[in-house]
């Protein structure tokens, strides 16, 4: 992913909400050393300095420019050398027993996701560029399905107590009741949005509510991240690249507040995120992969929360500064796109590969 960028393009600061990617790239290195070599393994840090410097809440990401990081070179060294030690490590470990971190290869699992995480914050990094990247080879996405489909009432489970990598905050499972809904069986389109855009939804303060409308008026915002106007239509940018808007491929891109005021405009509203588990686990919904999808919900503790294996993943951002996305995009690797899986971000934010399915009560 790297590889087609200049040892300046990976030190660069792009965008104050992303880390220069070669921060990102030592970081995978630094967690892939602290809990497998020094945690798991017993061993001394390789280099203290790193627990300042790439640990990910010593601090903020439009400070890390500036920070004494790692060169590209000596960067990739580091990250060879901890993935050398790592894999000898992993031909004699023990993956069962009592300790949870051992139990099932969880602290491997967890180490894996990470990296495949930040694989997809360093792509969106490398869309927040001006300059042209390369474009991922990728099957054609479009999202034309059959309009709505019904879940009836009922008692369903959603979480897991059985997913051996999966997260502290998806656990655990739990039964909760639901009342009837319909909901999208895609994500809303381009061409939808486009619709909403056309017809003056951005300008229509009665859709956004008081919090949306003043960062829609803030942050001067009439269209979606990356499309331009054009004499020949609606373009978009991708990876550099400006194109044709495809009509039917998801919208991309897209703010909480955003996907909120469509829901309203069309006399909708966004899924809770429980409603779109239980339709996802149903089959009833086309999971694309192309973009997460916004939900209504807050990001709060299941019933029996329990932190593990460290408070920082999850438990310091519950409440109600943020919403959860459910699904996964087209940079999100099956591994961590499982259904339970939930991910979650400020309602304001759009460099996220994020579009939505509308929901209704039936």
């Amino acid at each position: 992913m790297l590889a087609p960028l200049s040892d300046a393009e990976l030190r660069r600061q792009v965008s104050p909400l992303q880390s220069p990617l070669v921060w990102d790239y030592a970081h995978i290195a630094y967690f892939e050393e602290l809990w497998l070599l020094r945690r798991l393994g017993g061993a001394g840090p390789l280099v203290e300095a790193h627990d300042d410097l790439y640990d990910a809440f010593r601090h903020a990401r439009d400070e890390r420019a500036g920070l004494p990081i790692l060169e590209p070179s000596a960067a990739r060294a580091y990250a060879a050398d901890v993935r050398e030690c790592v894999l000898d490590m992993l031909d004699r470990v023990e993956l069962d027993g009592d300790d949870p971190l051992r139990r099932d290869g969880f602290v491997f699992g967890m180490v894996l996701q990470h990296e495949l995480q930040h694989q997809e914050t360093m792509l969106q990094t490398l869309q927040l560029r001006d300059e042209p990247y390369p474009l991922p080879d990728r099957d054609e996405v479009t999202a034309n399905g059959n309009g709505e489909v019904f879940v009836s009432a009922g008692s369903f489970s959603v979480g897991t107590s059985t997913e051996p990598w999966a997260y502290d905050n998806e656990r655990r499972a739990h039964e909760l009741e639901l009342q009837p809904f319909r909901i999208d069986s895609t994500p809303v389109t381009n061409a939808r949005f486009l619709e909403f855009v056309e017809r003056g939804g951005y300008e229509d303060q009665r859709l956004w509510g008081k919090s949306g409308w003043a960062w829609r008026q803030a942050e001067a915002v009439t269209l979606p991240l990356h499309w331009q106007r054009s004499g020949e239509g609606m373009t978009r940018t991708r990876l550099g690249h400006r194109e044709p808007l495809p009509a039917d491929e998801p919208v991309h891109h897209v703010s909480w507040y955003e996907a909120d005021a469509f829901a309203r405009w069309t006399g909708a509203r966004l899924p809770t995120e429980y409603e779109w588990e239980t339709a996802a686990r149903g089959g009833a919904l086309q999971l694309t992969r192309a973009v997460w999808e916004w939900t209504s919900s807050h990001f709060l503790p299941y019933p029996g929360f329990a932190a593990f294996p460290y408070a920082e993943y999850s438990e310091v951002f519950f409440g109600d500064g943020y919403r959860v996305l459910r699904g996964g995009s087209w940079a999100t690797d099956p591994l961590v796109a499982r259904t339970t899986f939930r991910n979650w971000d400020f309602p304001q934010r759009r460099q996220i590969f994020s579009g939505f399915r509308c929901a209704r009560d039936a």
